[in-house]
């Protein structure tokens, strides 16, 4: 286990960027990246299981320096299932904590499908299949 001294969550830094003026270009960027972190993770047969902006640190408030934080809900030998649950939770977790930054999780899949390009389209088919029976939980109640 490592120590990461010095930095900021992701929820704030999107906050905080969220004032400037090239906000979408520079959230566009982290997202990408954010992704790259993720298909890392699922690679090597991980899922991470709390997947929000609370639980990705910027290393030194550094958006490069991507670091995922509490692994207490993870499982090793992942199934396609399972990461599209850790998309899903994030997709929605984006989108109920960041206004208007929908568009952030498009960046997260660009970044993901770049560097795993060989699982993304079974997780990106299990991801549709889940937001479906999310929807259909929504309606029905």
């Amino acid at each position: 286990m490592e120590h990461i001294g010095g930095g900021i969550s992701a929820r704030h830094y999107i906050e905080d960027v969220r004032k400037q003026k090239d906000f979408h270009e520079v959230i566009s960027d982290f997202g990408h990246r954010l992704g790259v972190i993720i298909a890392k993770v699922h690679l090597n047969g991980l899922m991470h299981g709390d997947l929000t902006s609370s639980n990705v640190l910027l290393r030194d408030s550094d958006p490069k320096r991507i670091v995922l934080i509490d692994f207490g809900l993870s499982e090793g030998n992942a199934t396609a299932e399972s990461k599209g649950v850790d998309l899903y939770v994030l997709e929605r977790a984006i989108n109920s904590t960041h206004i208007d930054s929908e568009f952030l999780f498009d960046n997260i899949l660009e970044g993901y499908k770049e560097h795993n390009l060989k699982q993304y389209n079974i997780v990106y088919k299990k991801l549709e299949e889940i937001r479906l029976r999310g929807r259909k939980r929504d309606m029905v109640g």
